[in-house]
């Protein structure tokens, strides 16, 4: 997805807007960008953050805007007649706006008191949104972050997953997600062998608003050790599906087959030089695919990533690795582990 961006004509226009240097990558400029401000809000007040949740109130005061939850359609209301009561035009079709694709919405303030702040940051936490919520904030707050025209902004919004995001709003999804569970906050404890276990504990210490989901992402993120997050599920190999014939049986598609449709290497793997390209083929031997197949809850095991085989039957490499792997709904989530230095340091499909 971000080296997708980083060719987006918008992305380019935006990182130029904000005055970064011309780069092929401008999508990890803009990320830079982003935590170069978070830094120095931190630096501003070092005792005031001891976890992403109390910076995430950090941040919104620092931008200048306020975050109103609504967990009902009266409490929407009552937001929506609150502000328009102070001559706040905006406010009119927020009930409208909040339509169920769109879970939150930043609006600029136009008749504010000298002591109000400058934007409401409106987060719907009806029903299912709840558990978004706290990514929702972080999306609203990144795009004040990179706000580089303020009249422009009549209001932002965050949208559901499966709404199609421009450009702008999916490059917001990927800051979001790298300060949700800022580094420097929870690198320290985010040590020892990882596991998903070891991750819940951490999303209860650290920021409990957090939903699993996104805890899961952000904080393997920024393990201590090496690791590769999987997420394999039943798919087909690219040219497999001619989309112009879709479903019309012009061409007859193969079975689809258990792929790691998203495979990421935290930090620390990157770092060791360790790179993965998704949607390779998961082998029958390798306890993912057991936990799949056979419909266990959760196994692990010890796995040589000689099993790991290019298309053309090349391999990968070899070399032990500890895969951790459960089952979620029609899909297997995987923690993929080096156990020494030795393991191969680039898995390519």
């Amino acid at each position: 997805m971000a080296s997708k961006l980083s060719h987006n004509l918008t992305i380019r226009t935006l990182a130029a807007d904000l005055g970064l240097r011309p780069s092929e990558d401008p999508v990890s400029e803009i990320i830079r960008y982003c935590h170069k401000q978070v830094k120095q809000f931190l630096a501003d007040l070092p005792s005031c953050c001891s976890n992403p949740a109390e910076l995430l109130e950090l941040v919104a005061n620092k931008l200048r805007t306020e975050f109103r939850e609504v967990h009902s359609d009266q409490d929407l209301e009552s937001v929506r007649k609150e502000f328009l009561d102070k001559k706040e035009a905006g406010f009119i079709t927020l009930h409208k706006e909040l339509d169920g694709h769109v879970l939150g919405i930043t609006l600029k303030r136009l008749n504010p008191k000298p002591w109000d702040l400058s934007y409401v940051s409106v987060i719907d936490c009806r029903g299912e949104n709840l558990r978004r919520a706290y990514f929702t904030k972080w999306h609203e707050l990144v795009h004040l972050l990179v706000l580089t025209d303020q009249s422009r902004l009549v209001f932002r919004r965050t949208h559901t997953a499966e709404q199609r995001k421009s450009p702008e709003e999916a490059l917001v999804d990927v800051v979001a997600g790298t300060l949700a569970f800022y580094a420097d906050l929870v690198r320290p404890y985010a040590k020892g062998e990882i596991s998903f276990e070891a991750i819940e504990a951490l999303r209860q210490k650290l920021c409990p608003s957090a939903s699993q989901q996104s805890a899961l992402l952000g904080i393997a993120q920024v393990w201590s050790t090496p690791c590769i997050l999987v997420e394999a599920r039943l798919g087909h190999k690219a040219g497999e599906i001619d989309p112009d014939q879709g479903s019309f049986g012009f061409k007859k598609v193969p079975a689809p087959v258990l792929r790691a449709i998203h495979a990421k290497p935290n930090d620390s793997a990157r770092n060791a030089g360790i790179k993965v390209i998704p949607n390779f083929r998961v082998p029958p031997k390798s306890i993912i695919y057991r936990v799949f197949h056979e419909g266990l809850t959760y196994a692990e095991a010890v796995e040589d990533l000689s099993l790991w085989r290019s298309s053309t039957g090349a391999s990968w490499g070899a070399g032990p690795v500890r895969v951790k792997a459960r089952r979620l709904g029609d899909s297997v989530q995987a923690l993929i582990m080096p156990i020494r230095s030795k393991v191969a340091k680039s898995i390519t499909a």
